[in-house]
């Protein structure tokens, strides 16, 4: 007995026990019209139509008969006639009309054109086949894709259980007779026909990976492509499960994908069976991921409140500014701990780490480079030479900021412009002097105002002084807007941060790290 014989015979004797536990409802023509048209399939009629032809010509069986001698269909019967449709259609160019003439002679030789009744006859009977076995292994896999179960109110979970339990090993020991290379063969031409139907190969991947609610209401040939595709799933797991073969997934049709490129895209060669993994990393494909892909570190209250200022609404960009409030700086020794346990969550959560600090104390700078060397930073470090003032700002600059902060308040600052402010080279002794000549600045040059002024400044002045040379600052500004477009396992498995130099290298370079 063929395949096609065991799958019909065994759909006739166990299609009972199938639409008992089958999670699409049975529909009418009218209903089943509807559903093939407005999924894009070339389907005529309203309450009935062309499946009632397909039915007189013996290609086309319906699932049952109502209480009102109608035909039921499962709504996978918009398979059989999807490829009808296509192959009964006419295939002319909306203007071929246009030349009335031309047209009218043409007519006669169309019919010559079209596959003979025997051929759509043929294919009709494959696509029945399909239909069949996928409308029997539905009951089984759906709630898998679905996320959902239903079942008739007097039905208990448990009942329900037993009985899909019982159908699952009938309808395993057919699948068990039939050829996974034969079978591989129609999930192929499916993922074919799909394609055909619809290219957007990941767009289907973010649409299956949605809630059914909207899977559901897709319509339009993305719509037919889709349940095409759901079909081919079915068939797909049914055989993975039973012969321990692996096919291609359904989004996967003409061309051949290099490797790699999946788990690049998608977090994993398998998106539909990993979909924990998948749906980060495809939602940061769509520019849809709405927590913080980059957690900046900074230091101190200035360097806070001059990235705040350039970036005011940082975290709704998926930035998260950390104000570390000068505790590497002053060497807590709980802080070092606690910025340890950051790093270890954001690798846990595949977020860039960025990390401002100042290198004129010792101890932050010796963290910090055994944090890179245990490969616990992925993202980017700026480490100011000496601090963050004098990294990125000339000291005539500096005067000139802190000068214009008096002059804000109504206070004469030209002691501050006409100071000599020879050998003051950190951000430390500048503050200090400042201290000394303001009247009103005893409080320091810390804190909102100073950080938020200096930002002001460098903003309208975008290079140092009279230079070229661009401010580091801005430079890891960019980073971390740039950064969110950026994957980051592409970063972490292609790139690596010198612990000496802080700068980002090709990881192929990268020599051998010593923790010392």
């Amino acid at each position: 007995m063929s395949n096609s014989d065991n799958i019909l015979r065994f759909f006739e004797e166990y299609k009972s026990f199938c639409f008992d536990l089958s999670q699409n409802h049975l529909v009418n023509e009218a209903a089943l019209i509807r559903f093939s048209k407005s999924r894009g399939c070339y389907v005529s009629g309203v309450v009935k139509g062309d499946p009632s032809k397909y039915i007189s010509k013996g290609w086309l069986n319906s699932d049952n008969i109502d209480a009102c001698s109608k035909e039921q269909f499962h709504l996978f019967r918009f398979y059989p006639l999807h490829v009808g449709g296509k192959l009964c259609k006419l295939n002319l160019t909306p203007t071929s009309t246009l030349d009335r003439h031309a047209f009218n002679n043409s007519l006669p030789k169309l019919n010559d054109l079209l596959p003979s009744l025997e051929f759509i006859g043929k294919e009709f009977e494959k696509a029945n086949l399909v239909a069949n076995l996928a409308i029997l292994l539905e009951p089984i896999y759906w709630p898998i894709i679905t996320s959902r179960i239903t079942y008739p109110v007097c039905t208990t979970s448990e009942d329900y259980e037993i009985k899909l339990d019982n159908y699952k090993e009938l309808v395993f020991s057919l699948v068990k007779k039939l050829d996974p290379k034969e079978w591989e063969k129609h999930h192929e031409k499916l993922r074919f026909q799909a394609s055909e139907m619809d290219d957007n190969s990941e767009l289907y991947i973010l649409l299956r990976l949605s809630p059914w609610i909207k899977i559901e209401r897709t319509t339009g040939k993305i719509g037919g492509a889709l349940w095409i595709r759901l079909m081919a799933e079915v068939l797909r797991r049914a055989f993975r499960d039973v012969h321990d073969v692996n096919w291609l997934e359904e989004d996967q049709a003409f061309g051949q994908c290099r490797v790699g490129v999946r788990e690049r895209i998608f977090g994993t060669e398998f998106p539909t069976d990993n979909t924990v993994i998948a749906k980060p990393n495809l939602a940061f494909e769509f520019g849809l991921h709405t927590g913080s892909t980059i957690r900046w570190y900074l230091e101190g209250e200035t360097e806070y409140y001059a990235a705040l200022y350039c970036v005011p609404r940082a975290a709704s960009g998926g930035i998260e500014l950390i104000n570390l409030k000068g505790a590497l700086s002053n060497e807590k020794p709980s802080t070092p701990l606690r910025l340890a346990d950051c790093l270890a969550k954001d690798k846990e959560l595949k977020r860039f780490s960025f990390i401002s600090f100042d290198h004129d104390v010792a101890a932050p700078v010796r963290f910090i480079k055994t944090q890179i060397k245990k490969g616990n930073i992925v993202g980017y470090v700026n480490c100011n030479s000496p601090d963050f003032e004098f990294e990125n700002f000339m000291l005539d600059e500096l005067i000139e900021v802190a000068a214009r902060l008096d002059e804000e308040q109504g206070v004469d600052a030209q002691a501050i412009r006409n100071h000599d402010w020879t050998n003051i080279d950190s951000g430390k002794k500048f503050e200090e002097r400042y201290k000394q000549l303001s009247t009103i600045g005893q409080g320091g040059l810390k804190g909102e105002r100073w950080g938020a002024a200096l930002a002001q400044y460098a903003w309208n002045n975008l290079t140092m002084g009279n230079s070229d040379r661009k401010r580091p600052f801005f430079e890891t500004l960019n980073f971390a807007l740039q950064s969110r477009r950026v994957k980051y396992e592409y970063q972490r498995d292609n790139f690596h941060i010198d612990p000496d130099t802080f700068k980002i290298i090709p990881i192929d370079s990268k020599q051998s790290l010593t923790i010392r």
